[in-house]
């Protein structure tokens, strides 16, 4: 789509007075209110993109369309042919890759190696049922977790040849008892150095390895640790982006974002590295879907919501539009349950606050930044990721105290009649770009 700016801004301007029309123009054709939701909004962004890109007419072009609500609605339905082509697509890729996990199936230990691994693992865990604490613990941390022996030493506060001590103790007994399982006689007293190979041949009898203990009870949690997918995805200055995942969930990036997804076998989960995003979460009880923006983890199993980060106050703000969320702050807060409606800014340190949503969740989908007790620093920072120049501020007038809701594909505006709302003065540069002055 390559519209010129006036054309754009035409079909903006009644945009608002379509929008009914084209959700069910956009239902109509994706039989899900939701999707068309985001269609239309997505539509929205498209027209703001090519108004903000400034683009010059070409020649010949008409500046304003005859019929913006039947342009806009053919632009709905083509958003929804689109929708639908990629759900095929996608349906299509996740047959294929069931297809081939099944032809291809991974080792899954048969009832015989399931019931020796359970019968070596009873005989292992008796074994470590029967030392001391402390020799149990080391051998755990050093042989399963691979924790140095120096670390643990130094951890538990004792020299490094008491834990070495510990661990000989520990292999001893663990080895006799593999020997009891496997019905061989250990041989007679043997050097710290042939019992450790002794341990290891038995551990590969047993089918264990020297990985670790517990390798039946490991084996489901490779699964669920195992990346099905993962994709790193950004987007540009002025650019939104809506990404579907194989899951059905749909991941819209706001402009000058990153997020790291990783699809597992038990779970979901995506890192939001930068800026904000708005998630529309399928349903999976079996799989949660997790956000980590920087300490904030956010888990849910089916919802949509928006978490974005604020860099100027090093917070994290989660909005939540359907369903429910949990958000765990980190440096020890408490955690919190969101349900529809409600927001949560969580401050550095993990302090926590309930703030008010004013209107729907992310509002950077419908085109608009809402500011809320913020300064002007701030909502130049946020209009950052949209304008084609750079805006500044000096010191003195980034602290000015802003609210409202700006229009994004109206920030010129905004921006030209700061003057008359704020002791401030606009210096525009010979490039393009603007720098603010407190009076």
């Amino acid at each position: 789509m390559s519209l010129s700016a006036d054309f754009a801004r035409s079909l903006l301007a009644g945009f608002g007075d379509a929008y009914p029309h084209l959700l069910r123009v956009a239902q109509r054709s994706t039989g899900c209110r939701d999707a068309a939701r985001d269609l239309v909004h997505d539509a929205w962004l498209r027209l703001a993109e090519q108004e903000l890109g400034a683009v010059q007419p070409a020649a010949g072009e008409e500046q304003a369309p005859r019929d913006a609500a039947a342009y806009l609605a053919t632009l709905a339905r083509h958003l929804a042919l689109d929708h639908r082509r990629r759900d095929r697509l996608l349906a299509d890729y996740l047959r294929d890759a069931a297809a081939i996990r099944q032809a291809a199936p991974p080792h899954v230990p048969d009832t015989a190696e399931h019931l020796m691994y359970r019968q070596a693992l009873a005989a292992l865990e008796q074994a470590l049922a029967g030392l001391p604490e402390r020799a149990r613990a080391a051998f755990v941390d050093h042989h399963v977790h691979g924790e140095p022996q120096a670390d643990i030493a130094r951890r538990r506060g004792v020299a490094l040849n008491t834990i070495e001590r510990d661990l000989m103790q520990a292999r001893a007994c663990i080895e006799d008892a593999l020997h009891r399982w496997h019905g061989t006689t250990p041989g007679a007293a043997r050097h710290a150095a042939g019992r450790r190979r002794s341990l290891t041949a038995l551990l590969g009898v047993a089918g264990l390895g020297g990985a670790g203990l517990l390798a039946w009870r490991q084996w489901g949690a490779y699964q669920a640790d195992a990346v099905q997918w993962q994709a790193a995805l950004e987007s540009g200055r002025g650019q939104l982006t809506r990404h579907t995942l194989p899951d059905g969930s749909v991941l819209q990036l706001d402009a000058e974002s990153r997020a790291d997804v990783r699809l597992l076998g038990g779970s979901r989960r995506v890192g939001l590295l930068e800026g904000a995003a708005f998630f529309a979460v399928a349903r999976d009880e079996e799989r949660p879907f997790v956000v980590q923006a920087g300490a904030v983890r956010i888990t849910v199993l089916g919802t949509r919501f928006g978490v974005e980060r604020v860099p100027l106050r090093d917070e994290v703000l989660v909005q939540v539009e359907s369903g429910r969320v949990r958000v765990e702050p980190g440096a020890g807060g408490p955690a919190r349950e969101l349900g529809a409606g409600e927001a949560l800014r969580v401050h550095s340190g993990g302090r926590t606050e309930s703030v008010s949503l004013r209107g729907d969740a992310a509002p950077w989908r419908q085109g608009e930044i809402v500011l809320a007790d913020a300064t002007l620093g701030e909502a130049l920072q946020r209009l950052a990721r949209y304008a084609p120049r750079a805006v500044t501020a000096s010191t003195q007038a980034a602290r000015l105290p802003v609210s409202g809701r700006i229009r994004i594909a109206q920030a010129g505006e905004w921006l030209a009649a700061l003057p008359l709302a704020l002791p401030v003065r606009l210096l525009r540069r010979a490039d393009g770009s603007v720098h603010i002055e407190s009076l």
